[in-house]
């Protein structure tokens, strides 16, 4: 099922991508790049976009308990790669505005999205897996990392349909780069 066509038969989940683009938007907008919060900002969100694509390409959600790669570190590869999206995109806008928003985003990330979704998803992956689960959440910590791999990692390897055609991070990835092309053209003074 197409992307357009899913957002019509799930309200909610249309709710949430207009919101995104509307504040990715409102970002863009209010955005007033520096070479300062271009040179910190742009790294962090090419840090990001890179732990996200590492960790989409490993996770079969449902299929088998992701382990391998970014997983056999931290739990939420994903949830991390997003954080360090939004404090980029924060430090790239450069604007009070932009940082009181920001603020905002995280507030929201940890403060009520993240609490929620880690209780549903570990329940969910506790009834799906079992002690695989139970053992892993107990060796391996949900944001900071490990600094070695979990000792019963997988050795699957990256996979680009799994990243491509299961997980859907293209569509993020495009909103990210279209947001920080539009600051790094406000940054390079140009008309917007």
């Amino acid at each position: 099922m197409g992307l357009i066509a899913k957002l019509r038969t799930r309200p909610i989940e249309a709710a949430k991508v207009l919101a995104v683009v509307a504040f990715g938007a409102l970002f863009a907008w209010l955005g007033r790049p520096s070479p300062t919060s271009m040179a910190v900002g742009l790294p962090l969100i090419a840090v990001g976009m890179a732990v996200r694509v590492w960790a989409a390409g490993h996770l079969r959600r449902n299929q088998e308990l992701a382990t391998s790669g970014p997983y056999a570190y931290l739990r939420d590869p994903l949830y991390l790669g997003r954080l360090f999206l939004l404090v980029g995109l924060g430090v790239l806008a450069n604007n009070p505005y932009t940082y009181a928003l920001f603020g905002i985003a995280l507030g929201v990330f940890f403060l009520n999205y993240m609490p929620r979704k880690l209780r549903k998803e570990t329940e969910r992956l506790e009834e799906h897996f079992g002690q695989d689960y139970v053992a892993y959440r107990s060796a391996v910590r949900s944001l900071i990392p490990r600094l070695t791999p979990y000792p019963a990692s997988s050795q699957r390897r990256w996979s680009f349909a799994t990243f491509w055609s299961e997980n859907r991070e293209q569509w993020l990835m495009l909103a990210v780069a279209l947001i920080a092309a539009v600051m790094i053209l406000k940054g390079a003074r140009l008309p917007f």
